[in-house]
């Protein structure tokens, strides 16, 4: 949720400021404050969320929050759904509830200031499953590498064609290129300088294995009414060069997939088009935007920023390991190919100085090439950068709750 919201607040702010050739000082000589509206009520049982903002000038980059508004979700039997304020700018309903079919779904938001705002009606579309989640492996002919895909199949379903919006998060298991059981403890950072080595406490350490984790960042939407059968076929959700290290040992992903209808679509396919860096001076502009929420004193004005969505989901989790998509060996994660030189430095240096000491502080750590046992006491130690021996910068130690081997 908190990612449309940035979407649709930077759409006025930052994304005029990518991709220009020199850079232009923006000033905010008029600014018009509108509400900026958030929310997806979807067939899930659960605690529904609304988040409300305001503009901000283009010389501002801090998310104005809107506080202490009424909102309440009324469906078309009157039943009415109400939300409290949990943080700032974030409602949350009071009870857990799920849209149901066939039912109409309204947003009615009044905020501190006495103004009304009230959405369309938004009926739930059918729901639609994740028949398959899978992944090819093809050619990139700029690098002439291979590239993996994550793609997603729907189940067929009779009737019309549909609009379909995609998210996906994934968690991959990492580990260093350098491990040990063990660790250097300085005893005294003075002369005579002192050092242990030790074992490490697995609590806080690990035992070299980290799960990383990653959400996707873009607005991935298709649709199945230009064709002759409502099935999403092969739908690219995710790729990755063959050799990347999220895919170096065991990978996760989770596909969350949308049924929208089309008005959701539209904002969606607007709202990614206006957020393309690359094409920053079009024609698609904020006014240009429709939104399905209106202030109650002007409903031809254009004072909202955001949608009201009604959608349904239907999620999938599949795992893979590296052996189920190359057989070439692991790749140790990025920006560590400067680790194949450790470094011995001297305990107490000619002046009195130790340079041990200096690299433990600067980012360096203790690292054996023989991990079934210490190294002698006294040294030499073999020092490793920190990155190159340590994993817990990608993620934690603990797999998560749905991870399974």
């Amino acid at each position: 949720m908190k990612k449309t919201i940035i979407w649709i607040n930077l759409i006025i702010t930052v994304f005029l400021i990518h991709g220009c050739i020199e850079s232009i000082d923006f000033k905010s000589e008029t600014f018009e404050n509108h509400l900026v509206v958030s929310s997806i009520l979807t067939n899930e049982v659960k605690n529904h969320s609304v988040e409300l903002s305001r503009t901000v000038p283009i010389d501002s980059i801090k998310i104005q929050p809107e506080e202490n508004a009424i909102v309440t979700i009324i469906d078309d039997l009157g039943t009415t759904y109400n939300f409290q304020e949990n943080e700032s700018g974030l409602y949350i309903s009071t009870d857990e509830f799920a849209a149901q079919p066939t039912r109409s779904y309204t947003l009615k938001i009044t905020t501190k200031d006495g103004e009304n705002y009230t959405s369309t009606e938004e009926t739930l579309p059918n729901i639609r499953e994740i028949e398959d989640i899978f992944f090819t492996v093809e050619n990139n002919p700029i690098s002439n590498t291979q590239d993996v895909f994550f793609r997603v199949n729907s189940k067929l379903s009779e009737g019309n064609g549909n609009y379909y919006r995609y998210e996906y998060d994934e968690t991959y298991k990492v580990t260093p290129p350098f491990w040990s059981n063990f660790r250097l403890e300085i005893l005294s950072d003075v002369q005579p300088y002192s050092f242990a080595v030790v074992p490490k406490d697995f609590g806080v350490y690990g035992r070299g294995i980290c799960y990383g984790n990653a959400s996707s960042k873009t607005i991935m939407l298709t649709e199945t009414n230009t064709i002759n059968q409502d099935k999403v076929s092969g739908f690219p959700l995710r790729a990755m060069p063959i050799d990347s290290y999220i895919i170096g040992l065991r990978y996760s992903i989770l596909v969350k997939q949308y049924v929208l209808n089309q008005n959701t679509f539209d904002f969606y396919t607007l709202l990614d088009k206006f957020s393309d860096s690359d094409n920053i001076f079009s024609q698609v502009q904020v006014g240009n935007i429709p939104s399905n929420i209106t202030p109650e004193s002007d409903p031809n004005s254009e004072k909202v920023i955001g949608f009201f969505e009604v959608s349904t989901i239907n999620e999938k989790r599949v795992f893979f390991n590296r052996s189920d998509i190359t057989d070439s060996l692991y790749q140790n994660y990025a920006g560590v190919s400067d680790c194949g030189t450790m470094i011995t430095p001297q305990v107490e240096d000619n002046f009195g100085y130790s340079p041990l000491l200096d690299y433990l502080n600067t980012g360096w750590i203790f690292a054996s090439r023989n991990l079934g046992s210490p190294p002698q006491p006294g040294g030499p130690y073999f020092l490793t950068k920190k990155k190159c021996g340590d994993c817990r910068h990608l993620g934690p130690i603990n797999p998560p709750d749905f991870w399974i081997e």
